[in-house]
């Protein structure tokens, strides 16, 4: 009795099976050494866990040696938080200078964003931002949340001790630098 042929393109368990198999065993295995840590390499390719020599607790790492140190939360902005936070937004920041900034009373950061500009003022408190905010023209610096005009130099964002201009009229990077900073700083 002759056997029967499965139709064209139909495959067996078995031929349908292996292949898959095998790719799922590499899969697993590539998944299990990419993700597995510090404690699935071999010893002599772990980092070094070294005590920190200015009193931290048995247990903390100390930062590796040309590491940053991590940014401290203080539940206001300090620089470090403001330019991790707008890089975290996926905008690349590079020093620069803007003409005509507005006086404060405090001097600000000012970087590049593309092809606009950002001034961030930082204050000692919320109060002294809003005697700030308030001298501005509110014509030429108008809230993240208002539309530009003809007239209008830069976007207006408020937030504890920050007071941030941002030059640009691209909406994207408005809506982008504005959501960053209204999030409210890192807090402890």
């Amino acid at each position: 009795m002759p056997r029967e042929r499965p139709p064209v393109g139909a495959r067996t368990a078995h031929a349908r099976g292996a292949p898959a198999s095998a790719a799922m065993l590499m899969l697993a295995t590539l998944l299990a050494t990419a993700c597995g840590g510090p404690e699935s390499r071999p010893a002599s390719e772990r980092p070094a866990a070294t005590a920190s020599s200015s009193g931290a607790s048995p247990g903390t790492a100390a930062a590796p040696a040309g590491a940053r140190p991590p940014c401290e939360r203080t539940g206001h902005w300090i620089p470090c938080q403001v330019r991790e936070r707008l890089q975290r937004a996926g905008l690349v920041l590079r020093d620069t200078t803007i003409d005509d900034l507005p006086k404060t009373g405090v001097s600000p950061a000012v970087f590049r964003l593309g092809r606009g500009g950002i001034a961030i003022y930082l204050f000692a408190d919320s109060a002294a931002r809003r005697r700030a905010a308030a001298a501005l023209d509110t014509v030429k610096f108008v809230p993240a949340s208002q539309p530009l005009t003809m007239l209008t130099t830069a976007t207006l964002i408020e937030n504890d001790n920050l007071l941030a201009l941002l030059y640009s009229r691209n909406d994207q990077q408005r809506e982008r630098v504005s959501d960053a900073l209204l999030a409210g700083p890192p807090q402890p």
